[in-house]
């Protein structure tokens, strides 16, 4: 694993930041139009950014999510990959959990295409 260029780190720290805010339309200019994005909620994949857009609403219905990039890296295959922590909330306010995952992007054409969820774990405190 190696440091990811200023390029590659800010590009996704666009990615959270949209996805955070539920910003629909800087979402879909950093993502292809046809994605392979992990369904963590129901399993499966979605396949397009409106399909990601759906899982929003739909999750946001019950939870309040939070994910904060806290290092990002570039594996061997090119490949993008990033440690955040991610904290979740019922709508009531509760801590549900806080936890570091460990996401990996694929390109194409330039934009995020893949994502796939590595692992995850609860912070050591």
């Amino acid at each position: 694993m190696r440091p990811a260029s200023p390029d590659i780190q800010a590009r996704v720290e666009r990615l959270y930041d949209a996805n955070q805010r539920r910003d629909f339309e800087g979402f879909r200019a950093l993502v292809h139009p046809h994605l392979e994005w992990p369904d963590v909620t129901r399993g499966g994949l979605l396949k397009t950014p409106a399909a990601v857009r759906a899982y929003w609403v739909y999750n946001d219905r019950a939870l309040r999510i939070e994910m904060t990039p806290v290092t990002v890296e570039i594996d061997d295959e090119d490949r993008i990959v990033v440690l955040a922590n991610v904290v979740v909330w019922n709508l009531a306010g509760k801590l549900w959990s806080d936890l570091m995952a460990r996401h990996r992007y694929t390109l194409r054409d330039d934009l995020f295409w893949r994502m796939e969820v590595l692992d995850v774990e609860r912070p050591r405190r």
